[in-house]
């Protein structure tokens, strides 16, 4: 075990490195910088880790705003939307895609198939405006963009409006409730149809292969209930797989969120950077390169330490040590 976690720490350090040596060549991209590599690139570059090791991510060539500052301001909000669209992924997907497994006519199978390929086909950079037009043509109550109305004043004390929210001690508190979902409804919706469709075909494989294994077999001869056989084997030998997925399908949905942000107006780092991009401002291009990276890495760890705790070899394992 004690190597293993050797092992991975030495990956995630080499992760790290890749990123900010990624990170110093965008920031060479512009002349301003120049002054960076007066001598020669490697100490250009160990000032430049050093100031990163410290947390400073610099300033920004278009306001002078520091980075540092910017990037906890916009990094919430992306997490709370890329979090938002997995819980409703998780929720939409499980018994979508075991439902599918166990249809014998295969005609719901088989229409989710379709619909998965149909929601992944469709690019959210056009789904995205298409939405909001028709849910302000039918004067829906999620036709808004933004995180949430600017008349209402939430202090961002854990810099999730989400969260925020209950904390408001204002007569018209249940109002600034509504207002944050509604606009939270619909990126959301939008988002989560790319982990929903991965997920359940991921749910649909396993059970299958689940169900056709012996022991199922066994079980069922002997009379059991379909909804025994999957409390006691499809279910235990299932949803411990989704979680080694759960960084890949964090990522793309990273992705998309730029896309989504951008076309909704949520002020997410997805939408900062685009920005950043359209300026040329290679600051900030390099610091969100940066944060971005760390944050895929924290959740490949938290996935790591989940698929330790769920396996029950690696717990043998440890035990026995």
């Amino acid at each position: 075990m004690l190597f293993s976690v050797l092992r991975y720490l030495i990956w995630m350090a080499s992760l790290l490195v890749i990123l900010s040596v990624l990170s110093f060549v965008i920031l060479l991209r512009d002349p301003l910088n120049a002054d960076l590599v007066t001598q020669n690139s490697f100490s250009g570059y160990a000032d430049y880790l050093g100031t990163l090791l410290q947390g400073d991510f610099g300033i920004t060539y278009n306001g002078g705003q520091s980075l540092r500052d910017l990037i906890l301001t916009v990094l919430p909000p992306t997490l709370e939307l890329c979090f938002s669209a997995f819980l409703l992924a998780l929720i939409l997907a499980v018994p979508l895609g075991v439902l599918s497994a166990v249809d014998n006519r295969r005609f719901f199978a088989r229409l989710l198939e379709n619909l998965s390929s149909l929601g992944l086909s469709i690019p959210i950079f056009w789904l995205a405006p298409i939405l909001l037009y028709f849910a302000a043509i039918y004067h829906w109550e999620i036709a808004a963009v933004g995180q949430y109305n600017p008349l209402y004043q939430i202090k961002p004390l854990s810099g999730f409006p989400i969260i925020d929210m209950w904390f408001v001690d204002v007569p018209y508190r249940i109002k600034i409730v509504q207002n944050v979902l509604q606009h939270l409804i619909l990126p959301t919706l939008i988002l989560c149809i790319l982990p929903t469709m991965e997920i359940i075909r991921l749910i649909q494989q396993r059970v299958e292969f689940v169900l056709r294994q012996n022991y199922v077999k066994v079980a069922a001869t002997r009379g059991w209930s379909k909804w025994k056989i999957l409390r006691h084997y499809v279910f235990r030998n299932t949803f411990p797989f989704i979680v080694p997925q759960i960084t890949r399908i964090f990522t793309l949905m990273l992705t998309q969120c730029m896309l989504v942000e951008t076309s909704l107006g949520w002020p997410g780092i997805g939408r900062w950077l685009i920005n950043a991009v359209a300026e040329q401002d290679y600051n900030s291009i390099a610091a969100g390169v940066i944060v971005i990276g760390i944050c895929i890495i924290m959740v490949d760890s938290l996935v790591k330490i989940a698929m330790f705790m769920l396996d029950p070899f690696n717990k043998k394992g440890w035990y026995a040590r």
